[in-house]
């Protein structure tokens, strides 16, 4: 009996994967023969979504994504289409477009009130589907806050590639200068209300400044940021470029001045209770200044820190390392 009912279930099985295959090669002829029909489209992505085939779904987005014209995402459907992937490229048309189009991004209710349990259920699955991609699949009348979001994230993310120093074999490294990229996401920054500006400006600034090894106008950059409580400019950043500048001959007079911010800070970060370490940087700020016993000190301070951070963490630090 048991036998003849597993038969049974896995015939059923076998019609219904048959049936969805069916099901997909008709939506893929007719998406074959109306790619710039976003109802056409839309249905076939979201049956290769639900075959589990996220990559080919994607690529329907992204086809169809290539042949709009960038004044489509001021459409509602269009922007939900391909809201995933439409502002990825800080350096599209599309993303320069987007800054302009964000107030545009609310549209009149349209959606039925009273629909079915299973019209909501949808629209609720449909309002989780993008949330790992920091977008919602769901038919909200305003998007602005999400286009916003992803415009600054996108635009944020370029910005750190292109200016803020990486920690490599022991020492901070600061990414290769591009002059046309820097002009162009400055460009960006300039036109748009974006999430973040102020750091972002300051990260900007500081690299066109390092790249004219320009000092003191870096050292400038930083102590304003400081005080204005940009808390994406304090920690490892300023660590990162001032790291950089002790590398590349730091001027005397630049240390001395970098020496009273970086003790501000950590009058800060021992307050707040942060765990930013100093204190390595210090003792290479003083070494350049001639002060030895400070640098000593600095020096102590910072082994013991990391010591009973080892001390704490070191099992997880080792777990880490191993996966």
């Amino acid at each position: 009996m048991l036998k003849n009912t597993l038969l049974i279930l896995a015939c059923a099985c076998c019609c219904m994967t048959a049936a969805a295959q069916a099901d997909l090669t008709a939506l893929r002829t007719k998406y074959e023969a109306n790619k710039r029909d976003l109802n056409v489209a839309k249905e076939y992505a979201d049956a290769l979504e639900r075959a589990g085939k996220d990559k080919e779904a994607e690529t329907v987005v992204r086809e169809y994504m290539g042949r709009c014209p960038v004044v489509q995402i001021e459409d509602k459907d269009t922007y939900l289409f391909v809201n995933r992937y439409v502002f990825e490229d800080p350096y599209s048309n599309v993303f320069d477009y987007g800054i302009y189009a964000i107030k545009k991004m609310k549209w009149d209710r349209t959606e039925d009130a009273t629909g079915t349990e299973g019209d909501k259920l949808a629209r609720l699955k449909n309002l989780f589907k993008g949330w790992g991609s920091g977008v919602s699949g769901g038919d909200e009348i305003d998007k602005r806050y999400e286009a916003l979001s992803l415009l600054s994230n996108g635009l944020s993310r370029e910005i750190e590639n292109l200016c803020v120093p990486n920690f490599q074999e022991g020492r901070y490294v600061f990414p290769s200068y591009d002059a046309a990229k820097i002009a162009h996401l400055t460009h960006l920054l300039e036109r748009g209300d974006l999430l973040q500006e102020d750091e972002m400006a300051v990260k900007l600034a500081v690299a066109k400044a390092m790249h004219a090894n320009e000092q003191s106008r870096v050292l400038d950059y930083l102590e304003t940021a400081c005080e204005w409580g940009l808390e994406d400019i304090r920690g490892n950043y300023v660590v990162g470029i001032l790291s950089v500048l002790v590398s590349h001959n730091m001027e005397q007079d630049v240390a001395k001045r970098a020496i009273d911010i970086v003790n501000e800070l950590v009058v800060q970060e021992e307050a707040e209770g942060g765990g930013t370490n100093y204190y390595f940087l210090l003792s290479q700020l003083y070494a350049l200044v001639g002060d030895k016993e400070n640098s000593v000190r600095c020096k102590q301070k910072g082994d013991a820190i990391e010591a009973e951070r080892m001390a704490k963490f070191g099992d997880l630090f080792k777990a880490l390392q191993e996966n």
